[in-house]
């Protein structure tokens, strides 16, 4: 094929806007969050525990009991677990030193979760408040209910909903740790087993020199960054191999000052696994005690439809793919009567199905 020098450039050209217009088409099409590595870094896998620093050094203890509970499951296959923690807050009384009064708050709190076959599992929380909240979930399908209520069952609504609930309930074990963590001092306490594996057990104490708790992000934990842990004890057990938590056992003071007055926190946590390897039958709620629940509320409809490029649709398929985003559909409602010549107007009838269900979700996210 002849090609005409003089119209080279302008050839050129025109292949590189055909390029580029190629580009920018494919770039429209496909989401940011799934262009791994060019728009989204690639995450990149956090490193094994080294059980043996784990002994020694409080930061590698912090990595290894603030992962989530899925990675103690997929570690050491299906068990039951237990956490238990209780924690009382006092007054003191006059000046820094004084004596201490009558406790102001007094919880404890109870958590298990039970594994079946398939990723079924069963776990619950209550508290001597007097609340607390259960979730099952077998065969693809989620059953939740605030404590005293009725089970409410729907699918998931996103893939990975079913393991983050499940997470919840192992929280609290990391969540007493990242509290205690700056003021304590670890030794090694030698080879043990729990339940047939073998572990590593680490004692626990205050430390002489205590480290400065780090700044915290959210205004309403900012009290955190001036605490004081003026004790802590305790002995956990790491799995030697996995480096996920086999046991754990803690209890710490702690000072802290809000709006000016001085208080101290006395907390403990008692954490155990049990019936290593057993899958426990895990059963769906009877059809009897379970109630309809709306798949989803027209504003998580209305938000995707109107963030459409801005941010990443709430809504999943299944598999994990995004529901292509479209208008909110509002039920039609009855056309409102003419005001009369007063000038006042008459409100359309509230959605009582709506309001109902807003209730039972908000009960259901608050419940800790």
């Amino acid at each position: 094929m002849l090609v005409d020098k003089a119209n080279k450039p302008a050839m050129l050209r025109f292949a590189v806007l055909a390029l580029c217009s190629a580009a920018c088409g494919r770039s429209q099409s496909v989401p940011d969050q799934e262009l791994t590595g060019l728009v989204v870094e690639a995450k990149k896998p956090d490193a094994a525990i080294d059980v043996e620093r784990a002994t020694r050094e409080p930061a590698e203890l912090t990595r290894a009991l603030m992962q989530p509970y899925r990675a103690t499951l997929a570690a050491l296959g299906p068990h039951s677990v237990a956490v238990n923690t209780e924690t009382v807050i006092t007054e003191r009384a006059g000046a820094a030193g004084g004596s201490a009064s009558a406790p102001v708050t007094e919880l404890s709190d109870h958590a298990q979760i039970e594994n079946g076959d398939a990723g079924a599992f069963h776990g619950i929380y209550t508290n001597s408040a007097d609340y607390g909240r259960e979730v099952t979930f077998v065969d693809g399908k989620l059953y939740l209910r605030p404590r005293y209520q009725r089970w409410h069952g729907r699918a998931p609504e996103a893939p990975d909903e079913p393991a983050a609930l499940r997470d919840q309930f192992f929280d609290a074990l990391g969540a007493m740790w990242d509290l205690l963590a700056p003021g304590a001092e670890l030794s090694d306490g030698g080879p043990i087993e729990i339940a047939g594996r073998a572990g590593r057990k680490i004692s626990v104490r205050r430390s002489a020199e205590p480290a400065n708790p780090p700044a915290e992000p959210l205004a309403q934990r900012r009290w955190r960054e001036a605490r004081t842990v003026d004790a802590v004890t305790g002995e956990i057990v790491l799995d030697a191999a996995k480096g996920v938590p086999l046991a754990v056992k803690l209890a710490g003071t702690i000072g802290f000052s809000r709006d000016g007055r001085r208080f101290t926190m006395k907390v403990s946590l008692d954490s155990a696994l049990s019936g290593l390897g057993t899958t426990t039958e895990i059963a769906a709620p009877g059809d009897d005690d379970v109630v309809a629940t709306p798949e989803r509320l027209r504003e998580v409809d209305a938000r995707d439809y109107l963030l459409q490029g801005i941010a990443p649709p709430l809504r999943r398929n299944a598999d994990g793919t995004a529901v292509p985003p479209a208008p909110a559909v509002v039920p039609a409602t009855q056309p409102s009567p003419s005001p009369p010549s007063g000038g006042s107007s008459t409100k359309p009838a509230t959605r009582s199905g709506d309001a109902t269900h807003r209730r039972e979700r908000s009960t259901e996210e608050a419940a800790p």
